[in-house]
């Protein structure tokens, strides 16, 4: 089943506070407020994790504490995570601003962030009903059309539609691409995810999640070489990311059959203190005792150990189905 990663928002960018009014400066003159984000768009998971990289929590407080503009303040909400405030807030403005187009559009977004896609869904019609042409409404209709009890093939496909006008209507569409790439590499539709991902990686900046994806569409792709460049690509700016570090381990395993590139690969990434995260860490030190197993016969006793000659030829990485090898890594 499709894991539905990305969210949005291209909204919380300067564009954005376009839509706001601004504050209003001396002699009643509308001033914009200065936010410092004009090109930094904003992108989420669903899981509530940041995305991309993005002012801090901290700031978007100070935002909305200093700001006059009701909108900048719902905006704010959102951009330090706090989707139950976010969806209060929007709803009490709503009550005597019906049909706001920026309280529709946060409480829309809030609540797909709660993962209530079916209410988003209902919001997201409300917003494209009174204000059409709104980017967020066919990604938000996206996820909540897959989403739904009994989805189906064709909801799936229905899905892709809404994701790809959603990510075809401004340069500044980064979520919906996401999950259009996303959806495409679940499905089987390798080549459409890969090139997806590699538009979506030019426009957010060469973010270390869709070079992730990118990476991963051309190693399922069989395209080896052009995937460790996607993966070292993303090291190169983000060089204790151990997921591009696990992905190399996993080519060198899978794809190139080269047990002492993938150990060598895996070992650096435990050794890097500054990559904090547990769930990969422990996913790394058992593929590495895995694969030392193989090659020497006991993990725990390497140093005495003799190398076997002939190596096992593994499946290519593009015939090891994914939930073979997550088993497998899930294993106590």
């Amino acid at each position: 089943m499709f894991k539905k990663i990305i969210l949005v928002s291209s909204i919380l960018l300067a564009p954005a506070c376009n839509t706001t009014g601004g504050d209003t400066g001396p002699g009643g003159k509308v001033v914009e407020p200065k936010l410092d984000f004009a090109d930094k768009p904003i992108v989420l998971q669903t899981s509530g994790k940041t995305l991309m990289r993005q002012i801090s929590r901290d700031r978007w407080v100070a935002v909305r504490n200093t700001t006059k503009s009701e909108h900048v303040k719902l905006y704010a909400n959102l951009g330090a995570a706090e989707w139950d405030v976010a969806i209060t807030d929007s709803r009490n403005y709503l009550q005597n601003h019906p049909q706001d187009e920026v309280g529709l559009t946060v409480l829309a977004l809030a609540l797909t962030m709660k993962q209530n896609y079916s209410l988003a869904g209902y919001y997201a019609k409300l917003l494209d009903k009174y204000h059409p042409g709104n980017p967020e409404v066919k990604n938000i209709l996206g996820l909540a059309e897959m989403s739904k009890p009994g989805a189906t093939f064709q909801d799936y496909k229905d899905a892709i539609k809404l994701f790809e006008a959603a990510f075809n209507t401004s340069q500044t569409q980064i979520a919906s691409g996401m999950n259009l790439a996303q959806l495409h590499l679940e499905m089987g539709n390798l080549e459409a995810s890969r090139d997806v991902f590699q538009a979506v990686y030019q426009r957010c900046g060469k973010c270390s999640e869709a070079g992730l994806g990118y990476g991963i569409a051309l190693a399922r792709l069989q395209s080896f070489s052009k995937a460790e460049d996607a993966f070292n690509d993303v090291l190169s700016d983000d060089k204790h990311n151990p997921f591009a570090r696990y992905y190399l381990a996993l080519i060198a395993k899978y794809g190139k059959n080269d047990n002492e590139e993938a150990m060598a690969q895996l070992q650096k990434m435990l050794d890097d203190t500054e990559a904090k995260n547990m769930e990969m860490q422990r996913k790394a030190n058992f593929l590495l005792r895995r694969i030392q197993a193989q090659v020497y016969g006991s993990a725990k006793d390497k140093a005495q150990a003799v190398k076997v000659p002939a190596k096992k030829k593994d499946k290519p990485l593009s015939d090891v189905k994914a939930d073979e090898i997550e088993s497998a890594l899930e294993a106590k």
